[in-house]
């Protein structure tokens, strides 16, 4: 998938969601040697994300849930599920470290350095 289209299919996704799940905002940054993604996601507790990745595409899942003990006077806050897919392509799955602070979850992926090959000739028979 072409930058073009990466960017195509984040717009759309931004506005209709996918599969009927609702999204949640997020920055993309270059930087040094791949990427960084920030993705917001306050009331969601760590045991509640799960991330994976798999032919270039990093999915980022959550569920916002409530206190089931909790005795609601008011809620407003809405329970969902929370969905987001980015294709980076090829990266090093390996070096993938993230962290989620006060509502923040932030993901540093390494690309790969393309390997150069050297010159060769040919011989014509």
């Amino acid at each position: 998938m072409n930058y073009f289209d990466r960017v195509f299919s984040e717009l759309n996704n931004m506005f209709y969601g996918e599969g009927g799940y609702k999204n949640f905002p997020l920055d993309l940054i270059e930087v040094e040697n791949g990427f960084l993604v920030i993705a917001e996601l306050p009331g969601v507790k760590k045991e509640d994300i799960k991330m994976t990745f798999e032919s270039g595409i990093l999915t980022i899942e959550a569920d916002r849930k409530k206190d089931e003990t909790a005795k609601y006077l008011i809620n407003e806050r809405d329970t969902m599920h929370l969905k987001r897919n980015i294709n980076f392509g090829d990266i090093h799955e390996d070096k993938m470290e993230a962290k989620l602070e006060n509502g923040l979850l932030q993901i540093k992926i390494m690309t790969k350095v393309p390997e150069e090959k050297p010159k060769r000739t040919i011989t014509i028979e």
